[in-house]
């Protein structure tokens, strides 16, 4: 039994009466393993930048979801503080290129040696400009690639158990179809039921009435109906 709930999942559905199935991590990969063949190709949006997949994140429950999603979320964050680095290392380089192209103009008609002992300087942290910008253009790659992947990954998992739910919902909103119906036929017999009740009310009410005489019904009523109320 132990083994069995390892290798599966809970598929919950939360309303007024909390749903759920249990389906095995095989089921899942099957799905996931066609999905993946027919996403191929196609460009995703990122989950975690998706309104869409924020308005119904909270009615599908999954531990794999939840794990990755961090996974992602991190791999962002790395990707944008790579991206302000990447920018910020850019400045740098152009202002060294800059400073290196004021010195050679002034060197061109003199020799002074403390100004070739700056532009070596320079030379040497625009190459080292260099190699850090690189270096981040690999990562950027790195992660792009990462987040490329988890992403799709994400996207598999959701539209496989977005099946199961699906179903669970069909199932469900069958279920309550039938309870209504019966619910609908209820209303209808207890309506007539109560129709009739009025017509015999208002039948006996009206005799009374008429054999009686107004007032002398108001007085009745005051005597014997407005008591039992």
């Amino acid at each position: 039994m132990f083994d069995f709930f390892k290798k599966s999942r809970k598929i919950i559905l939360q309303n007024d009466l909390t749903s759920e199935i249990v389906i095995s991590n095989n089921e899942v990969d099957i799905k996931k393993t066609y999905i993946k063949e027919i996403l191929n190709k196609k460009k995703l949006p990122i989950v975690l930048l998706d309104p869409l997949w924020h308005s119904i994140r909270d009615q599908i429950v999954s531990e794999s979801i939840n794990k990755n999603e961090g996974v992602l979320q991190e791999l962002l964050k790395e990707q944008g503080k790579l991206t302000n680095d990447y920018k910020e290392y850019g400045i740098v380089k152009q202002n060294f290129f800059k400073q290196i192209l004021t010195l050679s103009g002034e060197l061109q008609g003199e020799g002074d040696t403390g100004k070739i002992e700056k532009l070596n300087k320079l030379h040497e942290s625009t190459l080292g400009a260099n190699q850090k910008i690189e270096a981040i253009e690999k990562r950027l790659e790195e992660v792009e690639e990462e987040i490329e992947k988890i992403n799709r990954n994400i996207i598999e998992e959701i539209i496989a158990l977005g099946y199961e739910y699906i179903s669970l919902c069909k199932n469900n909103c069958q279920h309550l179809e039938k309870e209504i119906n019966e619910l609908r036929e209820k209303v209808v017999l207890k309506t007539n039921e109560k129709k009739k009740n009025e017509q015999i009310l208002k039948g006996i009410y009206n005799y009374m009435h008429h054999v009686v005489g107004q007032n002398q019904i108001e007085v009745i009523d005051k005597e014997l109906w407005d008591k039992e109320k």
